[in-house]
């Protein structure tokens, strides 16, 4: 499935989502459950979804690892109906490794592919911390989780205090991506904020696998919007 260097992700919110008319130029779109409501979760998203023939990324952030307002609680969303009516192994699940994930947890060895998340807000992972993470993880890996067809994903979002911190995260990372990679397991990292920007538009230079963009207003500190990212890449190629 993952061919080229790196891939796009789009974040959306539950206005954005339905005011889609075809999916933008994206490889993923991410849907963030905590940001759209229980019925509009209910009554209309496996509908759009197979309209646009999208290929998702379901997360739920917890309080903590986001800066959004939520609109659901994990309590208020039937994954399972959602699942029921989707080509699971087409699609991604988000489970943070550093928090329960009570809402998919029963769906983790069902099919689909799944990114395994850290998120810090005060700070960078060193270079051994981001291995331990990976190597203290409790689910199976990609070679015998045999219902799922798409590689296992390590992301680590990190927010660094200087440009020392940036360089030295990014440099971490790319270590262990190389690595890591050899066994067709695959690693994002994203430096949130406005010095991590340079993560988002160019993830392939650190070995990143996913860059996260949103379509308006940003779902992340320092998320770039998708028209930008493009022009930008287009931009730095043409000149």
């Amino acid at each position: 499935m993952i061919q080229k260097e790196f891939q796009i992700v789009l974040t959306v919110s539950e206005e954005e989502f339905f005011s889609l008319e075809v999916q933008p130029p994206c490889d993923w779109i991410e849907i963030r459950l905590d940001l759209f409501s229980p019925q509009a979760l209910k009554e209309r998203l496996t509908t759009q979804i197979e309209r646009l023939k999208a290929k998702c990324i379901f997360t739920y952030r917890q309080t903590g690892d986001t800066d959004q307002t939520s609109r659901s609680k994990e309590t208020e969303i039937d994954f399972q109906t959602i699942a029921n009516q989707l080509q699971i192994k087409n699609h991604y699940l988000d489970l943070e490794l550093n928090r329960p994930n009570v809402l998919f947890e029963t769906l983790s060895k069902k099919g689909f592919g799944l990114i395994r998340s850290v998120h810090k807000f005060d700070g960078i992972l060193s270079e051994q911390e981001i291995r331990t993470w990976i190597q203290q993880d409790s689910y199976p890996n990609i070679t015998n989780r045999s219902e799922a067809i798409l590689p296992l994903i390590y992301k680590f979002a990190v927010f660094p205090n200087s440009v020392k911190e940036l360089v030295e995260f990014l440099s971490s990372f790319r270590n262990v991506a190389r690595e890591y990679k050899k066994d067709n397991v695959h690693l994002t990292g994203i430096c949130m904020g406005t010095l991590g920007i340079l993560s988002r538009v160019y993830p392939e230079a650190f070995g990143s696998i996913f860059t996260y963009c949103c379509l308006n207003e940003p779902k992340a500190p320092g998320q770039v919007d998708l028209n930008s990212l493009l022009k930008l890449r287009e931009d730095i190629k043409s000149s």
